[in-house]
């Protein structure tokens, strides 16, 4: 696979070139599995792991294990493509991040976790109705806005506004009071209503991470801006239909026309105090109308 795909570029190889001076070879994170990753390199996938140096210093560029999204440079020589099996390439380095994706894990502590790096859009999902919960939406827009990349807001499921006694231009300006100035788009996965402008965001060998909570319609919507069932899900409760379908892993998907998407799990917590630092662009005074109680 050509690395201009998979969102390669000279800044990028800027940074490589010592690595590639001593003959490593680069590859761009696509999934974390337990003791392993799943990379993407031109000769196509490899199973990975970190070196133990990497694997106790946490790489001499950041701080931490590699993310999805992470360029990374493979020792020269180990690995062979995942579908053949054999040993796993080796992680040396990761290189530094243009962009990331933060929270705070939940706890006490202060510890942080990178759900996605080197993105280039950040795609707030929310549903309709009582589903909203602008606290939690006002997180995300938090996390969103320090990554470095440009947030968007995306209405999914917006076919079911009469479900919840409301309409999408309702539901828009309540989106809008909560993230003044960001753009915000509606969608339905049903009907396809709204599909072609939020793939027209989507540029090939540029990067789009999805934040949402549990069955927000985050992996529905990378379906379907796929054109075909791309992510694994798993089950999830939903009062309301039954059963529902969320993301269960963080992955990097390809779509046809050359973007990358990144999937996330519902996101439950953000840590307690996250949002503070992250939330002047969104400071503006608002009435208790525009809050949605």
């Amino acid at each position: 696979m050509q690395l201009a795909l998979l969102g390669w570029d000279r800044s990028f190889a800027d940074d490589f070139a010592p690595w590639a001076a001593a003959g490593h070879r680069p590859a761009r994170v696509a999934a974390i599995y337990l003791g392993g990753f799943l990379v993407v390199a031109e000769s196509g996938e490899l199973r990975a792991r970190l070196t133990g140096r990497l694997r106790h210093l946490a790489g001499p560029c950041v701080a931490g294990p590699p993310a999805v999204g992470d360029w990374v440079c493979l020792r020269s020589g180990a690995g062979v493509p995942a579908d053949r099996g054999g040993d796993p390439a080796l992680i040396q380095a990761v290189l530094p991040r243009r962009t990331a994706v933060v929270r705070r894990e939940p706890g006490a502590g202060a510890a942080e976790e990178v759900l996605a790096a080197n993105v280039d859009l950040v795609m707030v999902v929310a549903a309709p109705g009582r589903e909203v919960d602008p606290a939690r939406v006002e997180r995300l827009l938090a996390v969103a806005c320090r990554s470095g990349a440009r947030p968007v807001m995306v209405l999914a499921k917006a076919d079911r506004c009469p479900d919840w006694g409301t309409d999408v231009a309702t539901e828009l300006r309540l989106l809008a009071a909560l993230a003044p100035g960001v753009e915000a788009h509606a969608v339905s996965c049903w009907t396809g209503d709204g599909l072609d402008e939020v793939a027209a965001l989507l540029r090939p060998g540029r990067t789009a991470v999805l934040l949402g909570p549990e069955g927000a319609g985050k992996s529905t919507l990378v379906n379907r801006l796929a054109g075909r069932d791309l992510l694994a899900t798993g089950e999830a409760r939903d009062d309301r239909v039954g059963s529902r379908t969320t993301t269960t892993s963080r992955q990097l998907v390809a779509l046809a026309g050359g973007a990358l998407l990144i999937d996330t799990p519902g996101l439950r917590e953000l840590g307690s105090g996250w949002a503070e630092a992250g939330t002047a662009a969104f400071d503006a005074p608002r009435t208790a109308a525009e809050r949605r109680p």
